[in-house]
């Protein structure tokens, strides 16, 4: 049986290689109290911080800061796959959503997918 937890591994470490080679800082004021539903993953699996600091900086000011919503929607249990929520990031939706597309990498949009993607209710 495959280890779901890998795939979150191998993830992690790329995205965290893949940010800090484009100079994502990581500043303690990014950083979600431990324990809150923006600062885990899958199975429980603390979202690497890069990725967290991608998120509240391109993302929580329409989603909050817990990706529970606020002029963006919930982010919790979306029913998209991940590689739907990466083509929202990059290509954004009319009228509702900035594409993200000329801002960020494609590494860094498919670990905000992930990352998404992981959020559970």
């Amino acid at each position: 049986m495959r280890n779901k937890f890998l795939p979150v591994l191998a993830l992690a470490i790329f995205t965290l290689t893949s940010c800090a080679d484009q100079g994502v800082g990581i500043h303690k004021s990014d950083a979600a109290p431990p324990g809150s539903p923006a600062t885990t993953t899958v199975q429980g699996v603390p979202a690497p911080p890069a990725v967290r600091t991608l998120f509240l900086r391109n993302c929580a000011h329409c989603h909050g800061t817990d990706a529970r919503g606020d002029d963006g929607p919930d982010l919790h249990d979306l029913d998209l796959s991940a590689d739907g929520i990466a083509n929202r990031i990059r290509h954004g939706k009319a009228g509702q959503m900035t594409a993200f597309g000329g801002k960020l990498s494609e590494d860094q949009i498919i670990a905000l997918a992930g990352y998404v993607k992981s959020l559970g209710k």
